[in-house]
């Protein structure tokens, strides 16, 4: 019998002008499934629905999802090595009588008795490179590269190293052997400890080559983020996202920057901390619409899948920073818990001196607009209010603690992100 070479993939597209609750909720009674397992359909990952198909089978089995409202490919096995899905019920059921068989019943081809089995014909190799060259025309090239990518992250770097150092170790015992019984001469000669010496050493480099690949972030310049917009918007358009949810989004660029060579989490952290560095280079938009804010709104809206896609480290700084009021820094939070308090009332005198000797550059010649300009995040966020007087002709701001509970809680937040700051961009 011909072994089926074909299996279903699913993307994440939906029949155009199809609600994606209404696919899901479709898929839920196809495969008489809970929305959990169907939810992890739609993480923006290549699924695996059906292996072990013959073309037509698959075509047929494709057939059955459109009218769910999903768009699967069919793929050869030997192009795409894409996650499975947890187990579905099967689809084999009364309420679905245009059932898939579960193996190829076609009659096998009797074999001639001078048939060759060895080596793999002309024919075979020329199959191969079709299907290959098939694979990257139907826009597969980029699902292999990142299979590749996961194979290679997947390395066990301890395993490796122990059986490298295991390499190394035999062949340092071998020389050794070699020169106390014969001299230099019998060490030279000893070509084959030389030559796995030397391929352990090769081993060492490429695995701190491939392991360390994408351990950077993306640069904030604008040629890195002009090919980044141009590779993720044209993956978009290719795989039709128009109605894809965030975290499907998020995915998408989370491919795009690991094929290109970068870590995604630590991009992420990179462009959070320095975004006034970002909207100088002119990335602003990507960071907002692609980027950093589509995380930040699947973070504080504690989406699901979203978990998924980040590091916990990660997720747990876009937390805190969606914790934090807008405009809130932690300097005056500082000024504010060292100046000398009458119960929850803050002197003009002793703010204008704290506010004297912060490094940033204050007008001396307005120092109630100074006060105010400096404490105007902390009052906008409810903690203090500013009160603003009179004395004969001069004008002075006074603060008054609102929040004490909150402006500590507030404080906490922003001296965790400073140490996260300083840890992924070193300042």
């Amino acid at each position: 019998m011909t072994d089926p070479q074909y299996q279903v993939v699913f993307r994440g597209r939906i029949v155009p002008d199809t609600s994606i609750e209404e696919v899901k909720a479709n898929l839920a009674k196809l495969f008489k499934t809970d929305a959990a397992r169907i939810e992890r359909l739609f993480s923006g990952k290549a699924m695996v629905l059906k292996k072990g198909l013959s073309r037509e089978d698959g075509e047929r089995y494709c057939a059955l999802l459109k009218q769910a409202g999903a768009l699967c490919d069919v793929v050869p096995l030997s192009v795409i090595n894409a996650p499975s899905p947890p187990p579905f019920p099967p689809m084999n059921s009364p309420e679905n009588p245009e059932v898939l068989p579960e193996s190829d019943h076609r009659p096998a081809v009797p074999k001639k008795d001078n048939e060759p089995t060895a080596a793999p014909i002309l024919k075979q190799r020329v199959a191969a490179v079709e299907k290959s060259d098939n694979a990257v025309q139907a826009g597969d090239l980029h699902q292999t590269l990142g299979a590749i990518r996961e194979k290679i992250q997947g390395i066990d770097a301890e395993e490796a190293g122990k059986k490298v150092s295991s390499l190394l170790g035999g062949a340092t015992a071998s020389l050794k052997s070699d020169f106390r019984q014969g001299g230099v001469a019998t060490l030279k000669k000893n070509k084959v400890v030389w030559a796995g010496a030397g391929a352990a050493l090769c081993v060492v480099v490429a695995l701190v080559m491939m392991l360390g690949s994408t351990s950077k972030p993306m640069p904030i310049e604008k040629k890195a983020f002009d090919a980044f917009a141009m590779q993720y918007n044209r993956e978009a358009r290719k795989s039709d996202y128009t109605s894809a949810g965030t975290t499907v989004l998020i995915g998408l660029a989370k491919e795009v920057i690991e094929d290109m060579g970068f870590d995604f989490d630590r991009t992420l952290l990179l462009w959070l901390f320095k975004k006034d560095l970002v909207e100088s280079k002119g990335g602003l938009p990507v960071y907002t619409t692609i980027l950093v804010d589509p995380v930040a709104v699947a973070v504080a809206a504690d989406l699901s899948s979203i978990g998924e896609l980040l590091a916990p480290e990660t997720r747990q700084i876009f937390k805190v920073s969606a914790e934090v009021p807008s405009g809130v820094n932690l300097s005056p939070i500082k000024m504010i818990k060292a100046c000398p308090a009458n119960g929850n009332l803050l002197k003009h005198d002793d703010l204008f001196r704290l506010l004297k000797e912060d490094p940033l550059p204050i007008d001396v010649s307005q120092p109630d607009l100074a006060i105010a300009d400096a404490f105007l995040g902390l009052e906008q966020a409810g903690m203090i209010k500013i009160h603003r007087r009179w004395e004969n002709e001069d004008r002075f701001s006074d603060i008054e603690i609102l929040d004490r509970g909150t402006l500590n809680a507030v404080e906490e937040k922003l001296e965790y992100l400073a140490a996260m700051k300083k840890k992924f961009t070193g300042n």
